[in-house]
């Protein structure tokens, strides 16, 4: 819970505390990109669960003006992940003979940060940033789910060009599946960061980590890889 994180540090005097937060809290962008001012209307379990823990954190740093710095970043990607995320899943799943799966239609639009520009970003917010400061860790770059499931299946060369469609198949969709975030980064630019890893090289990068990666390196991770994630009966797991 997030007052269990942010109780202690007013307790010992700590000089900086950062809250990561998530896009999701803006909810749908279909418009032009958000700034950290912008309303917060987040539509699933998650992002309405994020948002709340920010307005905790905030109470805090209001009340006990505990020295916050709160931030809201695209969806991250690279090397290790684990594959309950759409990039390793689909990568994984393809080396496993699986199709790519796609929710729905395949058409809500995603903004990737490679995990490399993420971390020299939180690095630039912990020793630069403002104390009860908002910053978007985002980029312009954007992509469909359909559009990545192409690239990926293009990019580990697994059949021919305009066939792709062949190792993607459609499941059900999301109960609620936002169609974009889109936010904007100008604050954080102004502390002097920029995205430098491209989209070619990270994903490329990425697809070789786990083509080498050994089959032991996550037990049982290939439960992660099924469209959906599976939710256990706690009484299943106390027999």
């Amino acid at each position: 819970a997030p007052r269990v994180l942010v109780a202690p540090p007013r307790r010992y005097g700590i000089k900086r505390f950062i809250h990561v937060s998530t896009d999701e809290v803006y909810g749908d962008v279909l418009g032009d990109s958000v700034s950290e001012n912008a309303l917060l209307e987040p539509t699933n379990p998650y992002s309405c669960s994020k948002a709340a823990a920010e307005f905790i954190t905030q109470a805090y740093m209001k009340s006990y003006k505990l020295p916050v710095i709160i931030t809201r970043g695209n969806n991250v990607y690279g090397q290790k992940q684990y594959p309950e995320k759409v990039i390793p899943k689909f990568i994984l799943r393809l080396m496993n003979g699986q199709k790519a799966c796609l929710h729905g239609t395949g058409e809500s639009r995603r903004s990737y940060l490679h995990v490399d520009d993420v971390v020299a970003a939180y690095d630039l917010i912990l020793h630069k940033g403002l104390e009860f400061e908002i910053y978007n860790i985002g980029t312009t770059f954007e992509i469909s789910m359909k559009e990545l499931a192409v690239k990926l299946v293009g990019e580990m060369k697994l059949t021919e060009k305009g066939k792709e469609d062949e190792l993607i198949e459609y499941v059900a969709d999301r109960n609620i599946n936002d169609k974009r975030y889109y936010i904007n980064n100008a604050k954080l630019r102004e502390l002097g960061w920029e995205p430098k890893v491209s989209w070619e090289d990270g994903l490329r990068r990425t697809i070789q980590w786990y083509q080498s990666m050994k089959e032991d390196h996550w037990p049982d991770y290939k439960s992660a890889l099924a469209p959906h994630p599976v939710e256990h009966d706690p009484r299943s797991l106390s027999s």
